[in-house]
């Protein structure tokens, strides 16, 4: 919203012949306002860099009174040439500049960071300034702060069991298929190793639970496991989680050790790898080719020697051609691979995975569920399950938040309604082509069995059904009446 407000009059304005100061007076209200916003902050300045408008809120980072600097040339004030100005990076490269760190010393020698987006604004054709919208990353950083405490705490109360931070091993890989079996094979021979894994697999696959599973049965298990997601957390702060930190490198930064040192000797597992940055990919590369790192502010090489198991839940070689992934950074990391089928393919194991939430929910819901129908058999191993075991997880947690406390079979009625709808669609009888006469007489009977077998899906629910396919009640009633179509006595509702 804040972009649409400062950017669009400017950015889009084609009348030439007026400098970025004209511009700034004629929308001097929505300029001034600007001050109002806490959460992020902005600087204008002219084509030669001169600087035409910035936000109150700088004074708390930059330590320069607003009213020193304005008319100032930002190079001046900052101390920066040319090349390091993110403002004069926009104006002489005509680009839009976004989700930029930038790190420069305050009037006082501390070192401000920031996130930017920065735009350049055009009269016609003409470059006649640069609008930046800055963000402060202290606030995020104490977020990610709070969370990594959480991950310790969460970790230390796991220890006092796993003494690891782990939680699962290869006993707790549900399925008796031959294909999984395979993997979990193959993934025992990899624990044995010292060899960095790539393990590849749909989400809800279960990457972290294989992961875990080779720490544990690897000569590193009595040393930390240490999980992180890499698109969970802001790329300009991965590097600081990751490497750890140097009192003084930016407001707030103290001494204080990555994941890489956290996991010792044990296994850090760096899952949804490819949501990584290419800049990212490139410095962590480097550790890895060293096995030192070196925290951000600091000068020190620290040795480092945490066994890297990663995880991508796309192809990795689609990553490398669009240019997600850097193709010497996937060799370095995918020693040897780890692809997890997804449920689709195992599907002799979605009976034994559904018996195992169930067990799990009758105990913890207090339920009773000693039988699943033979329709629900058929409607799971027919889904598509795209969502994999995750997937499957929820849908049987759904189906026993809702059976009745004196049931004792899972019934297809049960099953969250994506299931029911999906399912139930593919079983549309086929119709027989030879016992038409014409194609107009046949299409009659094909919207005929698709409303039926909709209005038995709704429980003969006339506006449920309209909605489905985006009808009025109206012409629904018109299409059952044309198709001869009674629900009353057509439509078994149980």
């Amino acid at each position: 919203m804040t972009k649409d407000v400062i950017t669009k009059p400017l950015v889009e304005l084609n009348k030439p012949k007026k400098s970025c100061k004209d511009i700034c007076a004629e929308f001097e209200l929505v300029i001034n306002s600007l001050d109002c916003l806490s959460d992020c902050y902005f600087s204008i300045v002219d084509a030669t860099g001169k600087i035409v408008f910035i936000s109150k809120e700088f004074e708390k980072f930059d330590g320069y009174k607003t009213s020193d600097i304005l008319g100032r040339n930002v190079l001046d004030v900052y101390n920066l040439g040319e090349q390091n100005s993110v403002h004069m990076i926009a104006i002489h490269e005509r680009r839009i500049m976004k989700n930029t760190l930038l790190r420069y010393s305050s009037a006082d020698g501390k070192i401000v960071e920031l996130i930017m987006d920065i735009y350049p604004v055009f009269s016609g054709q003409e470059v006649i300034g640069s609008v930046a919208i800055s963000r402060d990353t202290s606030k995020i950083k104490e977020l990610t702060d709070k969370l990594s405490q959480l991950q310790k705490a969460l970790y230390n109360q796991m220890q006092k069991t796993n003494n690891n931070g782990t939680q699962f091993c290869f006993d707790d890989i549900i399925g008796s298929g031959e294909r999984l079996q395979s993997v979990i094979n193959n993934a025992k021979r990899m624990a044995s190793s010292e060899s960095r894994i790539m393990i590849l697999g749909e989400t809800g696959t279960g990457k972290e639970l294989f992961a875990q599973s080779i720490h544990n049965f690897s000569s590193r298990a009595a040393e930390p496991f240490i999980a992180v997601n890499c698109s969970a957390i802001p790329d300009t702060l991965l590097e600081s989680i990751l490497f750890g930190t140097t009192k003084g490198a930016f407001t707030g930064a103290m001494d204080k050790a990555g994941l890489f040192e956290e996991a010792k000797n044990g296994t850090l597992f760096l899952d949804e790898l490819n949501s990584m940055s290419i800049v990212l990919q490139a410095k962590l590369l480097r550790a890895l080719e060293t096995n030192r790192i070196r925290r951000v502010g600091g000068n020190k090489e620290i040795p480092v020697n945490p066994r890297i198991i990663s995880a991508m839940n796309i192809d990795p070689i689609e990553a490398i051609e669009t240019e997600k992934l850097r193709s010497d950074f996937y060799y370095r990391l995918a020693v040897v691979t780890l692809d997890i089928p997804p449920l689709r393919d195992r599907k002799e194991d979605i009976t034994t995975l559904s018996w195992c939430y169930i067990k799990k929910y009758n105990k913890i819901l207090g339920r009773k569920i000693d039988k699943i129908s033979d329709e629900v058999v058929q409607m799971m191993e027919s889904y598509n399950w795209s969502g994999n075991v995750r997937e499957l997880s929820h849908c049987i947690e759904h189906a026993m938040n809702i059976i009745d406390p004196n049931d004792t079979s899972l019934q297809a009625r049960h099953l969250p309604p994506f299931l029911q709808d999906k399912t139930l669609k593919k079983n549309i009888p086929p119709i027989n082509v030879s016992k038409f006469n014409d194609y107009k007489q046949m299409m009659q009977q094909v919207e005929k069995d698709i409303l039926t077998e909709a209005l038995k899906r709704n429980n003969g629910n006339i506006n449920q059904t309209a909605k489905e396919f985006n009808l009025s009640r109206q012409c629904l009633h018109y299409k059952l009446k044309r198709l001869d179509i009674d629900v009353q006595h057509e439509i078994h509702i149980e």
